[in-house]
């Protein structure tokens, strides 16, 4: 009696070896359409949650660098534009990330329940979005408090290359165990599957969650970024144990004076030696005589006005002043530069006097060529400069004055 092997046998005994060893074959095409719809929706979902999570967190991190001794933290619109195209890049990686999570963990027809590339695949995805959410919440939390108290942390250029690597690295590892699902035309799946995750993560990008002009505007307002003038020279480092009181000086829109205060108030001349009163009424007795006043002063402003501020802290007895300079005010928001002065008496017949009757300059003694003092410069700023009888021009006169300065 022979054997008839028909194709219905053979069917038969393929399942059943199938079902034992578990078929590893995916086929999506058999997956049920809503349920595909409602996977993507899950992860548009979900990378739009994530994305808000990140923008928001940043500004919170921002708001609370922005003190009033540290410039206020303001984006550019290159970093602005880096940041926000390097959260949508994250959001859209995790959002793939979820939509793979509920398409591959509902069994159905195409996705045995024993599957084991299935089972690969839900454990790449998990471990992507927890392993990695963990570490990069980690490292941000540390940068983000050491921003908002000690130092500036700027990731522009450095990290920008990284930053994408990052992006890129985290995507092939979202594709790790689901390219062995997809054997046949894998590679132009893959890259047409990564055109369409660039062009979601650059239109997210453009997507404001939080309306930061506004945040701007309000952090400028009572503590604007001020203009520093740029030096070379500087004392040495401050002693932190001195207390001081720090003053912003510039023109408003108006040409008016603006002062600001470390309350984030605008006050007028008049008030800054009630200000300094109120100020050391909080200290201990022997603390008093040793209050700093900080002076960050934009470089255009006329030194007039400088001096007007001068007669008002000599009128009190505030001789000690720190005049603040940076090279770069956006990088160093923590770390204060400023040469240290006293101030003399001489500058308190200014107090109450009008701006037209403010002198631009002091005129010296008449010293002969053999008695002027060696630390004292008879410098004339005129229609022609001169520093001690001999003329210079405009561009020798800063590298002829920098000979003169002792170290």
């Amino acid at each position: 009696m022979g054997i008839i092997h028909t194709n219905n046998s053979i069917d038969i005994c393929r399942m059943k070896f199938s079902r034992l060893f578990y078929d590893s074959r995916l086929s999506f095409k058999r997956v049920p359409t809503n349920w595909v719809v409602i996977s993507i929706i899950i992860g548009l979902l979900s990378t739009l949650s994530i994305y808000s999570f990140l923008y928001t967190l940043n500004e919170v991190f921002r708001l609370f660098s922005s003190g009033y001794d540290n410039t206020p933290y303001i984006f550019s619109s290159s970093e602005r534009s880096f940041y926000n195209l390097f959260f949508a890049g994250l959001s859209i990686v995790f959002g793939n990330s979820i939509a793979i999570l509920s398409l591959v963990s509902r069994p159905s027809r195409a996705i045995s329940r024993l599957n084991p590339i299935r089972k690969r695949i839900l454990n790449d995805q998990i471990f992507l979005n927890f392993s990695f959410s963990y570490w990069f919440v980690k490292i941000g939390l540390v940068f983000g408090i050491i921003a908002m108290c000690c130092i500036d942390v700027n990731f522009l250029p450095s990290f920008k290359f990284y930053a994408y690597l990052l992006l890129f690295v985290l995507y092939l590892e979202s594709w790790k165990a689901l390219s062995r699902a997809i054997p046949k035309h894998r590679i132009k799946i893959q890259l047409l599957h990564l055109v369409i995750l660039f062009a979601l993560s650059f239109g997210l990008s453009r997507i404001d969650i939080v309306d930061y002009k506004s945040i701007d505007n309000g952090l400028l307002e009572n503590n604007p970024i001020i203009n520093l003038p740029n030096s070379k020279f500087h004392d040495e480092p401050l002693d932190w144990r001195n207390p001081r009181i720090s003053f912003k000086v510039e023109l408003d829109i108006k040409g008016d004076l603006a002062i600001y205060t470390e309350n984030k108030k605008r006050i007028d001349l008049n008030d800054i030696t009630s200000v300094i009163v109120n100020e050391s009424k909080n200290l201990r007795e022997e603390l008093i005589n040793h209050i700093l006043v900080q002076i960050s002063a934009d470089k255009n402003l006329d030194i007039k006005h400088i001096k007007k501020i001068e007669a008002e802290l000599i009128s009190i007895n505030q001789r000690r002043i720190l005049y603040v300079l940076s090279e770069d005010v956006l990088t160093e928001r923590y770390d204060v530069r400023a040469i240290k002065f006293r101030i003399l008496k001489d500058v308190l017949s200014l107090k109450d006097t009008t701006d037209n009757k403010i002198p631009f300059y002091y005129s010296l003694p008449d010293f002969a060529d053999n008695q002027i003092p060696m630390d004292t410069l008879a410098i004339s700023i005129g229609s022609v400069v001169k520093i001690n009888g001999l003329k210079f021009s405009e561009e020798k006169f800063s590298e002829e004055f920098e000979k003169y300065i002792v170290r």
